[in-house]
């Protein structure tokens, strides 16, 4: 009974671990990095050089922040692998702050990048914030919609 209660925490832990790196990773849409915070529309209101020269700056730290999440993903897979439950909590905890202090140097990131922008370019940035979500939320009502008149909800209309 101690077993699968520590197994079910340990899988809920996982669980919510994966829809956070899944959030984190969401962003705009982009394939992350710095990209993963900002809109599509300041990667074409500053040029490739402006990018290139922020990331360069800290390329040292990003690797090293890159490296510590790939160990920690890696001793979190081994130890569920293995079997060692008693571990995977611990290995859970790496992994959060790994993610956590990549998302800290991507915010980073982003605010130089974001600091390049004129008022004016800000405020046309916002305004596209603004519709991109309204956009993607009229979208998702849509999705729902589809999935109710076919028969795809299950009981609910939280199916997208």
């Amino acid at each position: 009974m101690k077993r699968l209660l520590v197994s079910g925490v340990v899988t809920g832990l996982l669980a919510a671990a994966l829809i956070s790196s899944l959030a984190y990773a969401q962003g705009f849409g982009h394939r992350g990095g710095h990209e993963g915070l900002l809109p599509p529309m300041v990667t074409h209101m500053v040029s490739r050089q402006q990018i290139r020269s922020a990331i360069a700056a800290d390329k040292t730290n990003l690797r090293n922040l890159r490296s510590a999440l790939k160990t920690a993903r890696q001793q979190l897979e081994d130890d569920l692998i293995a079997g060692n439950s008693s571990k995977t909590a611990t290995d859970l905890q790496a992994l959060e702050t790994a993610h956590n202090n990549m998302l800290a140097e991507k915010v980073k990131l982003a605010q130089t990048i974001v600091a390049s922008l004129s008022p004016a370019q800000r405020a046309q940035v916002a305004q596209f914030v603004t519709q991109w979500r309204s956009m993607n939320e009229q979208q998702m009502q849509q999705r729902k919609q589809l999935f109710q008149q076919f028969g795809g909800a299950k009981g609910g209309t939280d199916n997208p």
